[in-house]
């Protein structure tokens, strides 16, 4: 077994070890009066599994989950769309959009991204099973990875009891708990079923209870189950595992297709279905509702999962092999491709919902259900600044994607030199120097002249100015720079911090949106050079950490948030009541490595575990951080290949309410597309001065380096390393 492989959850002694096809059998559950031979359920001992002492209710909710997370048990799929719900609790795509919030809602139109008709799906007539009543009927669509090559498909689900089951529970006739749950394509024949979906006309799972002595407990779960926070329910709602002392028995059922064989891959199939509903069940938390139970507080938060997958594939489709096949680097392209292509779909997808802009491709498109044109073709975008931009694969993307934006890193790259000229105009080799520092660290300003009087000088020698915080009158030129601010560039002391390299001090023109992807160096002071660049409105950011650095720049590891803090704000920051942080079991390494892999997965935030780690207490930092300075943040489980993906979102509702009365206004179209343009003003010189709540941040962090100088100091020098030294770990794609 590898390194990595999961532990099997089935027992494989109790399995015969023939072929499916030998060990066939009719159903003796599955079963309907006035059938035909072609209607006929099958199944076999091999698909079953006895010995399971999870409730009823745990194999509900974990199949719950399972409806929309298909990605669980095929990696062939991305997810499932709901597409009707006849008890209205599970979210179809466009119930999810509303749902967000952003200005298809206030305005009323629709934010559509791949998705511009949900037509309506009508269920599949549901079979009739002796012993069982129908209890609700959900449509979903199953969405593929690759769109290109594997076509979506609808299936019914249809959830059944045991129809005695509330007279039984009553009376204590029975002690048998009985769920099933049939599964049927949308297909009108088995050629045109997809790949990934076994080629049977109905699939169904059954799971048997007996409740004699059943007694639910709160004891630990299983050590070795898979556990994920939408299985795990996490917070105050949790009552349980749901583990019992009866006993349960998992099986498979199907209705086969006339005259076809089973193959081998059918045989997979369907044990892995049973593999991964017992590892799921077995790491569950029952929770009170089984909806909230699959629900992760920080995941799909923020945007509607089918809109970011939407846009990923198409992104994903359009420019992955390209760079791919002209990829400079000496590191594996496809890792760095694929999870820029992710952040700059998720981007497109929170620009859409904030500012009600669309990519280029859809500006000229029209509905195609009543051959209108949208309602927003080409709203203003504020332009964007990437920091720390690294390969500048994501400015490329946005870019070429209609949004008007640059980017810098203390390094130039090769791969800038395979994008167009116009992205590589967009692409500076620059420093950044943090206004704080540059002004501790730059000569104070000569003292203005005395003004012109007709009276004799007096005796007392002129005092000069002490230094001031406050930036000059005249703002330095709007980013990016272009060859003909050298010279005033070289008349600013401040640029003369580093000698022979340009840099700059984060002036950016007004509600500039921030990227700051795995900036490292620049990852805590995202919020910060935010507030400064407009402190009467900051502008808005996304934040997604990485490597844990002070203000200083200097490598740092931040102490893990009180457990307290910001409870009565936001109960998502820490386990909830009663769920504290569980120790490993004495003596076991296998316990000891998991809670080291929980606590930096953040998948399982929120977690004790997660925020004691390294990456938790800098996304803690990063958030606080924010807060201080005033931001209302909003925090994300990205989908992105890598497990530093969580992203801290500041100021989204704000900023975009804010951009669209300005853009709406005659004076504030004109602030369209306002990168590079001088007219659009400059942060802090525009502001009048430094927003005090961001330097008394800045104070204090630096205070345990020695005070805001000496973190000057060590930022300089640092910068100094980041350009002139190559090979440094994380500086190598990210450094800034």
């Amino acid at each position: 077994m590898g390194r990595h492989a999961k532990r099997p959850r089935r027992d494989v002694t109790k399995l015969s070890g023939k072929a499916l096809s030998e060990t066939l059998e009719p159903s003796l559950v599955l079963r309907a009066e006035n059938t035909t031979a072609e209607e006929q359920w099958v199944t076999s001992n091999d698909l079953t599994e006895p010995g399971l002492h999870f409730i009823p209710e745990v194999f509900q909710q974990t199949t719950l989950y399972l409806l929309t997370n298909v990605n669980k048990s095929s990696s062939v799929l991305f997810r499932a769309d709901i597409l009707f719900d006849s008890e209205a609790g599970l979210s179809t795509p466009k119930e999810q959009e509303r749902d967000s919030g952003g200005l298809s809602v206030e305005d009323g139109s629709e934010c559509e991204s791949g998705n511009d008709s949900e037509e309506p799906v009508d269920p599949l007539p549901a079979r009739e099973v002796n012993g069982f009543v129908l209890t609700r009927t959900v449509v979903r669509r199953l969405i593929p990875r690759n769109p290109q090559l594997d076509q979506s498909l609808d299936q019914t689900c249809h959830f059944y009891k045991e129809e005695d089951a509330a007279a039984a529970s009553t009376d204590g006739s029975s002690t048998m708990r009985r769920f099933l749950v049939v599964y049927t394509a949308h297909v009108a024949s088995k050629e045109d079923m997809p790949y990934y979906h076994p080629v049977v006309r109905s699939l169904a799972m059954l799971y048997d209870y007996d409740t004699s002595f059943i007694e639910t407990t709160v004891s630990k779960p299983d050590p070795g189950a898979e556990t994920t926070p939408e299985t795990a329910g996490g917070g105050a709602a949790a009552i349980g595992t749901g583990t019992g002392t009866g006993t349960g028995v998992l099986s498979v059922h199907f209705i086969p297709y006339p005259d076809e064989p089973i193959p081998t891959r059918l045989e997979r199939t369907l044990n892995n279905i049973i593999e991964v509903q017992i590892r799921l069940a077995q790491g569950a938390r029952l929770t009170e509702t089984l909806e909230s139970a699959n629900h992760n507080p920080t995941k799909d938060n923020v945007l509607p999962q089918h809109l970011v997958q939407n846009t990923y594939s198409r992104l994903k489709a359009k420019y992955s092999a390209d760079l791919c096949d002209r990829w400079v680097e000496a590191t594996e392209p496809k890792k760095h491709v694929f999870e820029d292509i992710a952040v700059a779909a998720f981007l497109i997808e929170l620009w859409r919902n904030m500012y009600g802009c669309v990519p280029s491709d859809e500006q000229s498109q029209t509905r195609p259900n009543n051959n209108t044109e949208r309602k927003h073709p080409s709203e203003p975008f504020p332009g964007f600044v990437d920091v720390a931009c690294g390969n500048g694969v994501l400015v490329y993307l946005l870019i070429q994607e209609g949004y008007q934006g640059w980017g810098f890193d203390a390094r130039r790259r090769k791969t800038w030199t395979i994008f167009p000229k116009s992205v590589q105009d967009r692409l500076k080799e620059e420093i950044y120097i943090p206004k704080p520092f540059a002004d501790e660290l730059s000569p104070p300003p000569p003292p203005p002249p005395p003004p012109p009087t007709s009276s004799p000088p007096t005796s007392s020698p002129p005092t000069s100015s002490p230094p001031t915080s406050s930036p000059p009158t005249s703002s330095p030129p709007t980013r990016p720079p272009d060859d003909d601010d050298d010279k005033e560039k070289k008349q600013d002391p401040k640029n003369d911090l580093i000698p022979g390299v340009k840099t700059h001090t984060g002036t950016f023109p007004k509600h500039t949106f921030i990227i700051s992807n795995h900036a490292d160096e620049l990852t805590i002071w995202t919020p910060i050079m935010a507030t400064l660049l407009n402190p009467a409105s900051p502008s808005p950011f996304l934040a997604i950490p990485c490597c844990s650095h002070s203000l200083s720049g200097a490598r740092h590891r931040y102490p893990p948030p009180p457990s307290t803090h910001n409870q009565e704000q936001d109960n998502d920051d820490g386990p909830g009541p009663g769920h504290a942080l569980e120790q490993p079991k004495s003596g076991s390494l296998r316990d000891l490595r998991k809670s080291k892999q929980d606590a930096a997965d953040p998948n399982h935030h929120p977690s004790a575990a997660f925020l004691k780690s390294t990456y938790g207490s800098l996304t803690a930092k990063t958030v606080a951080v924010a807060e201080d300075v005033g931001y209302a943040v909003e925090k994300t489980i990205l989908r992105i290949p890598s497990t530093r993906n969580m992203g801290v979102i500041g100021g989204r509702v704000r900023a975009g309410r804010e951009w669209r009365a300005l853009a709406s206004s005659e004076s504030g179209l004109s602030l369209s597309g306002s990168v590079g343009n001088a007219s659009a003003g400059a942060g802090a010189g525009a502001g009048g001065g430094y927003d005090h709540k961001a330097l008394e941040v800045v104070r204090k962090e630096c205070a345990r380096e020695g005070g805001v100088y000496v973190a000057a100091k060590t930022w300089i020098e640092g910068a100094k390393k980041l350009h002139f030294v190559q090979g440094r770990c994380k500086s190598s794609q990210h450094g800034g």
